[in-house]
């Protein structure tokens, strides 16, 4: 229900060149200050409770028809308000507000063309774009868009690619961002960074203060990354495109929000709302289709080399109908929503020529869609490209239809590789990447989207588009490198800002990979440490369970195998316990990349669930109840590491144990290095 309306409110200014104009959020403590500089540049000053942020940063942007670089006077202004409530179809909140105040700037050049610059300010922060209006095509060449920083904040960024997402997080001033940084965080694949840094970059200034960069209603416009200046101390946008035209719009036409987020401290960043209230409302009539689940994946054991995806005779093939029907039984067993099949079209013997409706003769799709549907489960199909987007446009109306006429209702999308003659954030591949959303929904399709372009909130729009990859997730410990030990805690912060996040959690055998990792392992669990374990998870099994709050998702796998979990039945109770909708988020303390405690309560109760976890640090939490209803007691089921646990010592040691408590009281638990503590409270 909207719980308020504020009439919008118009005025129009003639300001002359050197005029500026003040904004302030509703609650007052985001300010904003408009200016013309004397060259004619238009410019920004963003603040947050009287702390300068972003200092005057200029605004424009060049298309081969015209350029609103300087030269520019303000011929109108047009202020706005808003305060409204939307209900999402899922989300962290059962309800949000939408609350602003903004203001539309229209700018017009010495011989007459107009742009319109609109801002708008929250309580979480700033979100603002151009508008170009009149008719015809405009081909976008640049963006000029700036972010001055106030100073050499500290920030948590991770290098910008056009064709990779998947790097180290740093940890650095702002002036660490060096080509040598870039290469550290690119690692295994520095030799294609294209840009600086991606976004969303988050910050924190010496007084506290967080802030976090984004865009928001990415459509029609090639994704952004973020150009680091030393000398300026400043962020420049820039569009990803090897060609000169990074965009040709049909006019009128509004570009993607640039997006700051503001608070006073790290928890704020997790709790904002802004990137979703800057997309359009809800675009899908019916949405009963769309169901949040939790799922299980013929997935991991390929990961360990167990099985394969293709049928090479080297390993078992993992898609096949016996082995799928196990996966659809242990779902069903534990009122896990789905199964994803990984392996189970023609095409991957073949490289990029797959074929999205031709299951391989071992997989018989309708029997295990029958199957599937009489156990309350349902299949997730899995469409793989290579990077070949051009043979996944050519089938994917056809692909679509298939799945629909199966009952299948969602579909992980992937694009490994580097794609011929593009990349994967340009105009072109963000058409596609939308096109699967919208195509998806009419064909009541869920949507999973790995290699993609980072998220935006168009989720808001299109909820068919439930998650999405876009950084390095589970599958990292399992055949490379590993995850760094400060980048789980780092990611809510990051990545998960900008939306849904699929990282797969949920590991319980977190050293007894494949067999020869097993000889590194004693038999109470240990691990010899003169062994190179850099192929382990590293993290405590409370660790792998915390992250079901954690990390945001509406779909959450269950990665690890069905006999893993079985070792592991107590600790499993969190994952069948624990929601993927949400009425309330909290953030309850957090250091970035150094640990973070989040609450949560279900969307369908009155029971909260938290989660902590923490880098290679053991810490102790005092966590006070206080966000519980104050009129009701409590059934506290608390998973947290063992005395012995540690990531690197005895990962599979935790405790599980309950107790009674109301909102007055307080748990102190230790997190183990590595570790964390996850608990129901119902």
């Amino acid at each position: 229900m909207k719980r308020l309306v504020v009439a919008i409110v118009a005025m129009v200014l003639l300001v002359a060149c050197g005029g500026g104009e003040a904004l302030e959020s509703p609650n007052g403590r985001v300010a904003l200050q408009f200016e013309i500089t004397d060259e004619g540049v238009p410019t920004y000053t963003l603040s947050f409770d009287g702390e300068t942020l972003v200092e005057p940063s200029r605004l424009g942007i060049v298309t081969q028809e015209q350029e609103y670089v300087d030269g520019l006077s303000v011929v109108g202004i047009e202020h706005l308000s808003n305060d409204t409530t939307w209900q999402p179809v899922w989300g962290e909140f059962a309800e949000i507000r939408d609350n602003y105040n903004g203001m539309v700037v229209t700018l017009a050049t010495v011989a007459g063309a107009e742009l319109k610059i609109e801002m708008r300010l929250y309580d979480d922060g700033l979100g603002l774009r151009y508008l170009l209006g009149g008719e015809g095509v405009a081909n976008i060449t640049r963006e000029l868009t700036e972010f001055r920083m106030a100073g050499d904040y500290s920030a948590h960024w991770m290098a910008g690619s056009d064709d990779d997402a998947e790097f180290d997080y740093m940890h650095t001033p702002l002036s660490g961002i060096t080509p040598e940084n870039m290469r550290l965080s690119a690692g295994h694949n520095s030799d294609i960074i294209a840009c600086g840094v991606a976004t969303p970059v988050a910050m924190s200034s010496e007084r506290g203060t967080h802030l976090a960069i984004h865009e928001a209603a990415l459509w029609r416009y090639p994704g952004m990354a973020l150009a680091y200046d030393a000398n300026s101390n400043s962020f420049a946008v820039e569009l990803s495109g090897n060609e000169d035209v990074k965009s040709s719009v049909e006019l009128p036409f509004a570009t993607p929000w640039r997006t700051v987020i503001v608070g006073e401290d790290a928890g704020a960043l997790v709790e904002s709302t802004l990137v979703l209230n800057l997309n359009e409302p809800c675009k899908i009539e019916d949405t009963s289709w769309i169901k949040p689940m939790k799922y299980v994946g013929v997935w991991w054991e390929m990961h360990l080399k167990e099985s394969i995806w293709d049928r090479d005779g080297q390993y078992p093939h993992s898609a096949t109908t016996e082995n799928v029907k196990r996966y659809i039984d242990f779902a069903a067993e534990n009122g896990f929503g789905g199964v994803l099949v990984e392996g189970w079209n023609y095409g991957w013997g073949r490289g990029e020529m797959f074929d999205y409706t031709q299951p391989y003769s071992d997989f018989d799709i309708e029997e295990l869609c029958r199957y599937a549907q009489e156990r309350g489960v349902e299949l997730i199909g899995h469409h793989e490209t290579y990077a070949n987007v051009d043979n996944y446009d050519r089938q994917m109306s056809e692909a679509y239809a298939y799945y629909e006429s199966l009952g299948i209702n969602s579909v992980k999308t992937g694009y490994v590789g580097s794609i011929s003659g593009r990349n994967h954030y340009d105009r072109s591949m963000v058409d596609h990447y939308n096109r699967t959303v919208v195509e998806g929904a009419e064909h009541k399709l869920c949507i999973d989207i790995h290699e993609p372009i980072h998220s935006t909130g168009i989720s808001r729009t299109y909820p068919n588009l439930m998650s999405a990859e876009g950084m390095r997730g589970q599958e990292w410990h399992a055949w490379n490198s590993g995850n760094s030990i400060d980048h789980n805690p780092t990611l809510p912060f990051t990545r998960n800002l900008a939306g849904a996040m699929d990282f797969t959690p949920g590991i319980f055998d977190l050293r007894y990979h494949n067999s020869v990792n097993k000889a590194a392992a004693t038999e109470d669990g240990s691990v010899n440490k003169e062994y190179d374990y850099r192929f382990f998870v590293n993290s405590t099994l409370a660790h792998q369970l915390a992250q079901y709050v954690v990390f945001y998702s509406p779909i959450q796998m269950v990665a690890d195998l069905p006999d893993n979990y079985r070792k592991h039945d107590d600790a499993l109770q969190f994952i069948r316990d624990v929601p993927v909708d949400w009425a309330d988020t909290k953030c309850l303390e957090a250091v970035i990349g150094d640990y973070v405690v989040i609450a949560r309560r279900d969307k369908h109760s009155r029971s909260w669930f938290v989660g902590a976890i923490t880098d290679d640090t053991e810490r102790t939490v005092d966590l006070s109840l206080d966000f519980l209803d104050a009129d009701r007691s409590y059934e506290a089921t608390i998973y947290r590491d063992g005395e012995a646990a540690g990531w690197d010592t005895k990962p599979t040691d935790y405790i599980v144990e309950k107790r009674t408590v109301t909102s007055a009281d307080r748990l102190t638990l230790r997190l183990a290095s590595g570790g964390g503590f996850a608990i129901s409270l119902k």
